[in-house]
């Protein structure tokens, strides 16, 4: 079982400096609006965006589809006007969709949750591993 870990935790070292890494599950799944069923959403990370800021994107899309979407809400976010407060919302326009994007806090970490139809990008300050 010890070599088994220390595979997974090389594997996973591999995958999070090669930039980008898949995680399924997670936060609640969108649901489709053609079927009603939950569709499939996936978490990924997305490395870093604007001022090193995290970028972690639930989405039913392809990984680089919802990295680059990811990268464009966090570049707008960054650029929008920030109100007083950290409790108000700011919105941004990517491509046409309105992003919803609120200063949340949970234990010790403060984050930024962006939103639209079902797809979520959380925004936190990048803390490397070890």
């Amino acid at each position: 079982m010890p070599a088994t870990r220390t595979i997974l935790i090389r594997v996973s070292s591999a995958l999070l400096a090669a930039g980008a890494l898949v995680v399924t599950g997670g936060l609640s799944p969108a649901v489709s609006a053609s079927s009603g069923r939950p569709a499939a959403c996936d978490l990924f990370a997305c490395g870093q965006g604007p001022g090193g800021l995290k970028m972690t994107m639930q989405s039913d899309q392809e990984m680089a589809q919802a990295c680059a979407e990811a990268g464009a809400v966090a570049g707008a976010y960054a650029a929008a006007p920030q109100p007083a407060g950290a409790e108000r919302a700011v919105s941004v326009q990517v491509d046409g969709a309105g992003w919803a994007c609120v200063q949340k806090r949970e234990v010790d970490q403060a984050y930024v949750e962006c939103s639209h139809e079902g797809e979520t990008l959380s925004l936190s300050e990048f803390q490397p591993l070890g």
